[in-house]
């Protein structure tokens, strides 16, 4: 897990890399050419859709009979801001907050006897991208690209009748694919609707070693944007 973490950290940085070079070109380019460049300021509500499997651990060890714990992920909701440079008709780099969550699952069987709790962990999200916008001069302004995220998570608290179980998690560089349209309210308005869907590769791991999950969510975007 922590070789893959790492090898998906590399190609997240990578990506941030190449998408902080080719902004500012591009808008060092759009700066030469009087009126070239527009902003689109979206805003959204998100919801999140868990691919998570599952993990089964003894916790702690050694015990008679075992304690066999199983640790697990659901979707949750939240929203985002982003803020979208076009600095080509068909190219746009973006920058973004997304503040969402997911529920987290315990469950704990030894013998006969078993529990379960869940908890909320919240996600912070500093997201960096870019889209090519296939049909920039239409009302329907459908758009596709990559994006490399920081993702800081908090922590979840399971209770279990007397005492409480407490998982931190470690934050992470996450790399996702993105793709939405934005349908103007008219041919002149400002104003558009925003749809997006991404796709990140994230992977949840506590800090007791044993809670590693692939959670790789998809995540629903759902809002308006205003262009000027």
């Amino acid at each position: 897990m922590n070789q893959f973490k790492n090898k998906n950290s590399q190609f997240a940085l990578a990506i941030g890399v190449a998408l902080v070079a080719l902004q500012f070109v591009g808008v060092a380019e759009a700066s030469a050419q009087d009126g070239d460049f527009r902003w689109i300021l979206r805003g959204h509500l998100v919801h999140v859709w868990s691919c998570s499997d599952s993990v089964t651990f003894e916790n702690p060890p050694g015990e008679n009979p075992p304690i066999n714990s199983k640790f697990w992920v659901d979707g949750g909701n939240g929203f985002n801001v982003e803020s979208e440079y076009m600095f080509r008709p068909n190219i746009g780099a973006y920058v973004g907050l997304t503040f969402a969550n997911m529920k987290t699952n315990m469950s704990f069987q030894q013998g006969p006897l078993s529990a379960e709790s869940d908890d909320r962990v919240d996600m912070r999200q500093v997201n960096l991208g870019g889209n090519y916008h296939f049909t920039p001069e239409s009302r329907f302004d459908f758009y596709a690209g990559v994006l490399v995220s920081w993702v800081g998570y908090s922590s979840s608290t399971f209770n279990f009748g007397p005492r409480d179980y407490q998982v931190k998690y470690d934050s992470e560089l996450a790399w996702g694919l993105n793709a939405g349209s934005d349908f103007s309210f008219g041919e002149d308005s400002p104003w558009c609707a925003s749809v997006q869907v991404r796709y990140m590769l994230l992977a949840l791991e506590g800090d007791s070693n044993v809670q590693h999950l692939t959670v790789d969510p998809v995540q629903g975007y759902f809002g308006f944007g205003y262009r000027w």
